[in-house]
Formats: structure tokens, C-alpha cells, sequence
């Protein structure tokens, strides 16, 4: 049995969730962009729009950012070629249409490379007001490439062999290989850089380049608001953009308050001194605390959705004191059935997200088909029981620990950056009879990235949500010679998976493509290759005055992605 501890908490977060209004079913709506004229908005921006967030970002290079709330500022200052609406379906953004093989814009060639070519709006500038062209592609593509440079995704740049200008408004990619997304080109993938203002820095000062104003209070971006003035530490004060090419924003002032404590943003905005606050400046906890003292007196709102999956790691490699029984399948089977992940779920989201079953956001027009292919390890300790029996640990006695025919215990060390979640995880399995415990990475080795995939059983882990990028195939194998980065830190690999998931990045059937994404994860799930635990809520909390924020889109990380139409009233 579970302790009574997390019995209490299980029970109180249900009352929570029974009591309170249901939070508004919402989620973006279509983004539309519109050319020239039509584009203009009849009104002037106005208002001021009061933000909370955790995150104070060291540059606003979408390629250089990285960690929680990069997309944030992505959207606020930068475009993209693309861009994605609540269907997944990808829109033009900067460019004026989308290549496709029937217009004969984008070519495949019969060795596998590609060619596609974009055109650029007629009316897409910089906030300087210089016209965006197709050069400032070419050279942002020189500078992604580069070693040198301090890129956290060198994906989809990686799959090029090069990019031209072929005129001011004409870019051209060279493919060196198939990749299904490369008519779309969005979120943090060749985002354009202001070659008349960086270029010159970046021939005679490499060294220097990615760092000085041009990336913090100077910079220039291709975005809807642009930077008025930045007090480090305290706010970032945004303006709108009068040269965005989609149209004027409707908001005038955009004020961002860096707030690190979840608790201090809460209380901003019980307050009214900030307008709006989301994910990961907020959590579940102060999302139902604002739900039931604001929300249900109309005088903010909640959205909640999920694109992060919170997964448990099973260490598939030999490593030092490898905890080696993980490695067999039943194993890692009999563990997720000993696991309630609707409790757990329950108790780390108080309702508003609930256990997954595989790696594909709720929202994911796959996730239907998925969720009926895969299998699922329901709350079962009986069949855990009988699965680790088969594997060959059993109990000597009632109650006793788990052990094999040698006498040796069943022991499990659980990782993670957060000790609740693996003091929850670790419970449940010492119920199981397994010698298991929890360890919190030290603050001072979360960035040691050999230390991190070199645990020895199992981790708590979370990634954004995204087929392309799942994180259990060879190319996000750690390795020593990239200085142990890579998401796959439990080294899992598999050939099935390994020819579905090249399906799902090179097939230009959209029927293709699911279909492989549907058989991709009938094999993980079959081998328990990791194993999902819960999604991670996701939260917008706002004052009726704001209009607008819907949420982001799968893996198009960031609310702001369609932040130009936002309105505020006074």
C-alpha cells in the first residue's frame, strides 16, 4: 500500500478538482497571416500588457537560446519561414508560400538530396525596417553550421548541404539527405540573421560573435515586438513592432517582469500587478490556488494543455554499478505495472493532466490511433508480481525484499532533478518488494552532461513532444566525442524503431507518417522501452482584460507564437 501521506495528498487534489469549475476548453486557433495591405490593421496598437515570467533569457537568438521559456521570446522577437496552427498544419510566415513537389519548388532527386525553395514576402523587414532577404537565410545558415557557435539545435541546418540566395527574395536549400518537414521550416529552424548588421562582426570577430548587445537590448529581429528597454534582473520592455509584416499588433506595450518564485508570480497576480504569467513560471499548485480564488470570480481565466511528457529512463547500457536487471524486458514491464500513474499524476498535477501512455501530446492528430495500438501497463501489482517472478526475483517470505536465486536484492536507484517525483516513483516499486531509492542530482552536476548519462538504473526525465525528435532512437545516443550530449540517456535502440522513426522524418505521405508513428510506438511500448509516467500540466493564468493567449502547438514551443493579435482592454 501507498503511504498514507500520498493517500491524503491523492485525496485532497481530487476534492480540488471536483469542487472547482471546470477550466475553459481552449487551444490556438489557426493562425491566418494575410499579405500586404490586407495585412494593415484599421486601429493603432494600445494598452499595456503586464507579464510574469520566471526566465530572464541571456539572448534572443532563437538558435542560441535553450531551456524552459525559449519559445517565449523565439515568438515575441523573431519569425519563421513557417509557422504551425492548432491542427499541426504548417502556415507561411516570412515566406509568401509554402514549397510543394506539384508547383515544383521543392525536388527530390532519386539519391535522396532535395532542393526546396522558398519566396519571401514582398513586405517582410526587419524592426529596423530594412527588407528581410534572402541572403540574411544564407548567412544564418553559415553561422548554425559553425562549430563555433554556441547552437543548442543544429537540426534541421545539420540535414543541408547548403542555402543560396538566388535573388532578394528567393532562398534555395540544398538537401543532403530526405527530410519530411523541409516545405515547413518553423519554430528554431533556419530562423533568418540581419546580415547588413552581423555579418561584418562575424567575418572579423568570430570569437566574440555570439555575444554583446546585438543579441540582448540592441537587437534586431524579424518579430512582432521589439526591444524599448531591459533593466537587468528586473523587466524587459517590448514595443510594438510598426514593420511586421503580418500586421500591426494590437497591443501597444508588452512589460515582462522577471519573477524566479512561483509563489511571488501567484501573488503578482492575485494582486493585479501583473496581467498574465504560464508555464514554467507557474506550476499545477498555483494554477488551482488561482482557479479557485480568482478564476471562479470572473476575473481571470485558466488554460491548461500538455506538451511535455514526464518518463521514467531504464538504463539499456553497461555502465558503472549497473543496475543490470532493468535490461530485461519483463522487468521493466513488471515495473510500470507497479506503478498507479493516475495517482501519480493526480498528485503532481491536482487534476489538471493526467498518466500517459506514450510518447504523443493529447492534442496530436495521431494520438487516437496511437492510443489504440500500444500496450498499456495498468496498476496492477499482481502482474507485477508474476513478471518479476518469470524474470527470477522473487520474495523469500511475505513481505520481504525482492531477491534472485543467488540471494541478492533487488536494488534501484531513481534519478531525478525533482525528489518528490522520485520518492513517489521509489515508493511504489519498495512496495513491489524492490531496494528502491530515490537520488536528486546535485544542483552543482545538472549540467555535467557525462555525470547524467551515467546513471546506473533508472531517471526521471521530460521532454517538449515531438515525433521528429523522439528521444529514444541512435542519433540522440551520448556520446563522448559531443561532450555526452544527447537526449537518449538510457542508450535505448532498436532496428524496428530506428526504420519507423526514418519513415516518420522522410516519408512524404502524410498516411505514411502515421502509420509509422502508430507502429513506432506499438514497439516501444511492447518492449517498455521507457516508460511514461504523466504529462506535464501547462498553464496560462490571465486577467479577463487579455485576449488571446491560447496555448503552443506540439512541439512549436511558446503562447506567443500568434502573440501580434493579442489584445488588452482597458
Amino acid at each position: 500500500m501507498m503511504s498514507r501521506c500520498y493517500s491524503t495528498v491523492l485525496t485532497l487534489a481530487t476534492t480540488l478538482v471536483m469542487a472547482a469549475c471546470a477550466a475553459p476548453a481552449s487551444g490556438p486557433r489557426a493562425a491566418q497571416p494575410s499579405d500586404g495591405a490586407s495585412a494593415l490593421q484599421a486601429s493603432q496598437p494600445r494598452g499595456t500588457l503586464k507579464i510574469g515570467w520566471a526566465r530572464e533569457p541571456g539572448t534572443l537568438a532563437p538558435k542560441f537560446l535553450s531551456g524552459g521559456g525559449a519559445g517565449e521570446y523565439t515568438w515575441l522577437f523573431n519569425s519563421a519561414l513557417a509557422i504551425r496552427d492548432l491542427t499541426y498544419t504548417p502556415r507561411p510566415m516570412i515566406a509568401s508560400e509554402l514549397p510543394t513537389r506539384e508547383k515544383g519548388d521543392w525536388v527530390v532527386n532519386p539519391d535522396g538530396s532535395m532542393v526546396t525553395t522558398y519566396r519571401l514576402r514582398e513586405n517582410a523587414r526587419w524592426q529596423g525596417g530594412a527588407p528581410i532577404v534572402a541572403r540574411d537565410f544564407a548567412f544564418a545558415y553559415e553561422v548554425y553550421t559553425d562549430d563555433d557557435m554556441p547552437v543548442g539545435v543544429r537540426a534541421p541546418e545539420s540535414l543541408m548541404s547548403r542555402v543560396e540566395a538566388r535573388d532578394d527574395r528567393t532562398v534555395v536549400i540544398y538537401w543532403k539527405e530526405l527530410f519530411s518537414g523541409a516545405n515547413a521550416l518553423g519554430y528554431r529552424q533556419l530562423h533568418p540573421l540581419p546580415s547588413h548588421l552581423l555579418e561584418e562582426k562575424y567575418r572579423t570577430s568570430r570569437a566574440t560573435f555570439a555575444t554583446g548587445e546585438e543579441w540582448t537590448y540592441a537587437h534586431v529581429g524579424s518579430g512582432p515586438f521589439r526591444v524599448d528597454r531591459w533593466e537587468p534582473g528586473a523587466r524587459l520592455v517590448a514595443r510594438a513592432n510598426p514593420y511586421f509584416f503580418l500586421g500591426s499588433p494590437r497591443i501597444e506595450t508588452i512589460e515582462i517582469r522577471f519573477i524566479a518564485d512561483p509563489n511571488t508570480v501567484l501573488a503578482n497576480l492575485l494582486a493585479g500587478e501583473i496581467d498574465l504569467s504560464s508555464s514554467t513560471s507557474i506550476t499545477a499548485n498555483e494554477a488551482v490556488i488561482a482557479r479557485d480564488q480568482w478564476a471562479t470570480k470572473g476575473e481571470g481565466y485558466i488554460r491548461t494543455w500538455s506538451t511535455r511528457l514526464i518518463f521514467v529512463d531504464f538504463q539499456h547500457r553497461e555502465v558503472p554499478n549497473w543496475q543490470r536487471a532493468v535490461s530485461d524486458v519483463r522487468v521493466r514491464q513488471a515495473l510500470m505495472h507497479a506503478l498507479d500513474r493516475d495517482g501519480i499524476a493526480d498528485v503532481i498535477n491536482l487534476g489538471l493532466a493526467p498518466k500517459g501512455e506514450a510518447y504523443i501530446a493529447p492534442a496530436d492528430p495521431a494520438f487516437a490511433d496511437v492510443d489504440r495500438a500500444i500496450s498499456k501497463y495498468a496498476y496492477d501489482p499482481a502482474r507485477a508480481a508474476a513478471l518479476l517472478g518469470d524474470a527470477g526475483w522473487r520474495r523469500p517470505r511475505e513481505g520481504a525484499p525482492l531477491a534472485n536465486a543467488a540471494g541478492q536484492a533487488f536494488d534501484l536507484d531513481v534519478w531525478s532533478d525533482e525528489e518528490r517525483e522520485a520518492t513517489i516513483v521509489a515508493d511504489y516499486w519498495k512496495t513491489a518488494g524492490v531496494s528502491s531509492n530515490p537520488l536528486r542530482v546535485p544542483n552543482a552536476r545538472r549540467n555535467d552532461q557525462e555525470y547524467r548519462n551515467h546513471f546506473p538504473g533508472t531517471q526521471i526525465g521530460s521532454n517538449t513532444i515531438s515525433q521528429e525528435d523522439l528521444h529514444t532512437v541512435a542519433s540522440k545516443l551520448p556520446r563522448a566525442e559531443i561532450g555526452w550530449l544527447g537526449s537518449n540517456r538510457g542508450s535505448f535502440t532498436d532496428p524496428e524503431v530506428e526504420r519507423y522513426h526514418n519513415l516518420v522524418l522522410t516519408s512524404f505521405s502524410e498516411q505514411e507518417r502515421r502509420g509509422a508513428v502508430v507502429a513506432m510506438h506499438r514497439r516501444l511500448t511492447e518492449l517498455a522501452a521507457f516508460g511514461p509516467l504523466f504529462y506535464q500540466v501547462e498553464v496560462i493564468a490571465a486577467k479577463q482584460r487579455v485576449t488571446g493567449p491560447v496555448g503552443t502547438v506540439g512541439a512549436q514551443t511558446g503562447i506567443t507564437w500568434n502573440v501580434w493579435e493579442w489584445e488588452v482592454s482597458e
